[in-house]
């Protein structure tokens, strides 16, 4: 027997307030019909509800509020096809740690198999890549059912927050009249006062926390105390790793090491220590590819790198890795991955060397190559400057938006070329949080997902290329209203491509421009306008830092005038040709040395 409309509005009213009890704080809601019951009992909820008609869009919107905010995000939709549009957010949350509560409404059983209207199986819909998969079934009054209801909901955010993060998947089949229902029956009235009831108890919504074994912190610590030329290499990671940094800093600095920061790692643009030799040139260096820089030993924060040349450099070294979940080791190298407590176990591993070093000449060298290439960076730009008047550099514009960020402000670096481009050119030291989608490493959801992260966490530069904007110019409505300035750096397509060796093969003529640089041809003025939003076309670096000022100001960002979409032209074949010059530039010196290493 089908439980009454109003037990069913109960049910609904029970899986929107456990979502808010359990720590959700966002929601993302497409609108769809079968979904009424939910989205009705969560516009009576304290919590922040963003309506957003595309799904997909929906579903990076959420992972920016979650990355920004560091707790779940949940998104909201109706059956059909329509939570499908969740699957690549689903795949670049489960891929990097993000948690992402995904609630779908679904059809009664009844209706499965039928050829019923907007019905399709959503039984684990999202495969492998959810942490948790729970079908309510339909609606029940029983006590059992609803404490039920309770628990599994509990247990998703849970679930969703760790020791794992990452997203799970709620389906929730509901039938029709859909519309909110008042209690008309003693069954109705008793279903509402045991609802009541659980609401007012704690849900059980925790997360493990996992701590590294004492063993294996002492193996590690012993094998950094054995030598000096050792790297601790710090990779992207979720804005919560800015919760380690002293504990990171504080470990190179008592082995003496190095640090070598990438962009997205939350140690790039950090208050850093004077004792710590921090190197932000990092692919540049890699690619000179010097045997003097050659270490021993690598201590890795994060996954793979950016960096294309550290494989080179790094290959005869002994590799730890240190994670806040999964198990980064793409090449499977690592003598051991300490997955838990990144802030934990890096405390305990400086805690496990006995005494402190100081810089090494070994960590000299690399603070004077990184000296070096910076130079070799600014004279490579200079002479662009020079050569190509009116023709601004890749490098240029997109080192003239990170340092326009306000302080404490958000930086979202998009994939493909401008977080290697970011890498090279960004100096760091200031205090920013930074998001990079290098779980999965598309392009999809770039603009969506800085809009979410700037509707939870403030003031937000989105730097992306004309691609990845033409890939997610749709999610420009989501834009309206939020302190975010979206730069668009236009150099014609994916020049990445440029640097494959695919652009080498023998090709039919125009096959490569057609098949795998695919210039968008899209004006990114016209499209920000066409969604009401502020736009400014911008031809050199005092320009793109006055647009960006403009929009966000100086402060948080917060009541700023944003948005702004920032369409940047550039040299198109720039990006190459700078950092060409600054790896000939760093060769040339560094031919001839020959390796100190160490044996210990």
């Amino acid at each position: 027997m089908s439980a009454s409309a109003a037990v069913q509005t109960v049910w609904a009213e029970l899986v929107a307030g456990s979502l808010a009890d359990a720590g959700v704080e966002d929601v993302v809601v497409s609108p769809g019909s079968r979904s009424t019951p939910l989205a009705v009992a969560l516009a009576r909820l304290p919590v922040r509800v963003h309506a957003i008609v595309d799904e997909r869009a929906a579903g990076f919107f959420a992972l920016g509020l979650a990355r920004a905010g560091g707790a779940p995000a949940a998104v909201v939709c109706t059956s059909g096809t329509a939570p499908a549009h969740y699957l690549p957010a689903v795949i670049e949350a489960a891929m990097s740690g993000v948690p992402l509560v995904v609630v779908s409404a679904d059809r009664p059983p009844e209706l499965q198999g039928a050829g019923a209207s907007q019905t399709i199986d959503q039984t684990k819909l999202f495969g492998g890549f959810v942490r948790r998969f729970d079908d309510l079934g339909p609606p029940d009054a029983s006590a059992l059912a609803l404490r039920a209801v309770r628990r599994k909901l509990g247990q998703a955010v849970a679930a969703a927050r760790g020791p794992a993060p990452g997203p799970v998947h709620v389906n929730v089949p509901l039938r029709k009249p859909l519309e909110p229902a008042a209690p008309a029956t003693a069954e109705d009235r008793a279903a509402a006062a045991e609802a009541t009831r659980l609401r007012a108890l704690p849900i059980a919504a925790t997360a493990a926390t996992v701590r590294v074994p004492d063993d294996v912190i002492v193996r590690v610590a012993a094998a950094m105390a054995a030598t000096e030329r050792g790297l601790l290499l710090a990779t992207a990671g979720p804005a919560s790793r800015r919760a380690s940094r002293s504990a990171a800093f504080a470990l190179a600095a008592r082995a003496g090491w190095p640090v070598l920061a990438e962009a997205g790692s939350q140690l790039r643009f950090a208050p850093r220590d004077g004792a710590t030799a921090a190197v932000t040139m990092i692919d540049h260096l890699a690619l000179t590819a010097s045997p003097a820089l050659a270490p021993d030993i690598v201590v890795q924060l994060g996954g793979e790198p950016v960096a294309m040349g550290l494989g080179a450099l790094t290959a005869g070294a002994r590799r730890f890795v240190i994670a806040e979940h999964g198990w980064p080791d793409g090449d499977s190298t690592a003598e051991a991955v300490l997955v838990g407590d990144v802030a934990d176990t890096l405390t305990r591993l400086a805690a496990a060397l006995v005494t402190t070093r100081l810089p090494s000449a070994y960590a000299r060298a690399w603070r004077e190559a990184d000296r070096a290439a910076a130079d070799a960076l600014a004279g490579a730009l200079a002479e662009h400057a020079a050569t190509r008047p009116g023709k601004a550099a890749e490098h240029a514009m997109v080192g003239a938006a990170i340092a326009a960020v306000p302080a404490g402000g958000q930086l979202v670096l998009g994939n493909s070329l401008p977080v290697r481009v970011a890498d090279e050119i960004a100096a760091g030291g200031r205090d920013l949080a930074v998001f990079t989608q290098r779980g999965a490493a598309g392009i999809d959801g770039l603009v969506a997902g800085a809009a979410g992260a700037a509707a939870r966490g403030g003031a937000t530069v989105l730097v992306l290329g004309d691609v990845s904007f033409a890939h997610d110019v749709g999610a420009l409505a989501c834009a309206r209203g939020l302190p975010l300035a979206i730069v668009v750096i236009d150099n014609g397509g994916g020049r990445i491509f440029d640097q494959l060796p695919v652009a080498g093969c023998d090709l039919p003529d125009g096959a490569f421009e057609r098949l795998w640089r695919t210039p968008p041809a899209l004006d990114p003025v016209a499209a920000a306008r066409a969604f009401g939003l502020d736009a400014a076309l911008v031809r050199d670096p005092d320009e793109m830092a006055a647009a960006i000022d403009r929009s966000l100001g100086r402060g948080t960002g917060r009541g700023a005038a944003g948005p702004i979409v920032i369409h940047a032209p550039v040299a198109p074949e720039s990006a190459a040709t700078i950092r060409s010059a600054v790896t000939a530039a760093l060769a040339a010196p560094a031919s001839g040395r020959s390796p100190q290493r160490s044996h210990a």
